[in-house]
């Protein structure tokens, strides 16, 4: 194929005469693809990535038709995939995803660049010789380049395992995490009931003994907590120990806090 490529653009040459060279007009968009990229790439947001990666699909796209016109397949290629990640750049709606596009569409483009004056200086060395096709090295470049390809697979393979063993080792330290916490939790809401239990018990003697205390001085007045100290357990949940602490030791207060309000009135009416 890459023979007779050449051929092609051979011929190609022979009846354009005096006329502009495809490859030169591929070299010069192929110059501003380059440049437009390395803006693209260089720049700090996904407005202006996008902008220049615009400008640089454009001059791929030119690059594509002048070497498929002329058949330099390799160039041809890299030119093609260059533009589609500038067009896949286009589509994204992050700037990092965006740049990693730009990013591959440069690096494509260094090398498009070399292919273009490869390409150039074979055309020019071989304008007036006779192109021959070898079966032998092709078939050697095909087995060369399908083993470069298993090597990129295989490759790529031990990469997403790698990965893929990662995310399960990520995975299980969540799994360990979320139990140890509902272990903590679980733990915690016992401490919680048994506060829960002991507190109002002793709240409920505390009020016992001041009514007691109140019928023995003979104080008319009833005495009432000032809020109710019983909850249910399902209250607990959406609540911390210490926070269940408070609560009682707040309730605690309320109470005696009436109960110095009311014996001190006792007092001053004596």
């Amino acid at each position: 194929m890459k023979k007779i490529g050449l051929f092609l653009f051979l011929v190609c040459l022979v009846f354009q005469g005096n006329a502009q060279n495809p490859l030169d007009d591929a070299l010069t968009a192929a110059s501003y693809a380059y440049s437009h990229s390395k803006k693209a790439y260089g720049a700090n947001n996904v407005f202006h990535t996008q902008e220049y990666a615009d400008k640089a699909a454009e001059a791929f796209s030119k690059v594509e038709a002048l070497t498929a016109e002329c058949g330099c397949t390799e160039a041809n290629e890299l030119a093609y995939q260059a533009k589609t990640d500038m067009e896949s750049s286009l589509e994204q709606d992050t700037f990092e995803r965006s740049k990693y596009y730009t990013k591959q569409a440069k690096e494509l483009c260094s090398e498009l660049l070399k292919q273009l004056t490869l390409c150039q200086a074979n055309a020019r060395k071989n304008a007036s010789q006779d192109i021959v096709s070898t079966e032998g090295s092709e078939i050697e470049a095909a087995a060369e380049e399908l083993s470069v390809k298993q090597q990129e697979l295989e490759e790529k393979k031990r990469q997403l395992a790698l990965q893929q063993q990662q995310l399960e080792a990520q995975i299980a330290e969540q799994q360990k995490a979320q139990k140890e916490l509902e272990a903590k939790r679980a733990q915690e809401l016992q401490q919680q009931a048994a506060i829960k239990n002991k507190a109002e018990q002793a709240l409920k003697k505390l009020e016992l003994a001041i009514q007691e205390l109140t019928v023995a001085l003979n104080e008319e007045a009833d005495f009432k907590l000032p809020s109710d100290y019983s909850r249910s357990e399902s209250e607990l949940q959406n609540e911390s120990l210490d926070e269940t602490k408070s609560f009682y030791v707040n309730r605690a207060k309320e109470l005696t806090k009436t109960a110095m309000q009311q014996f001190a009135n006792y007092t001053d009416n004596e």
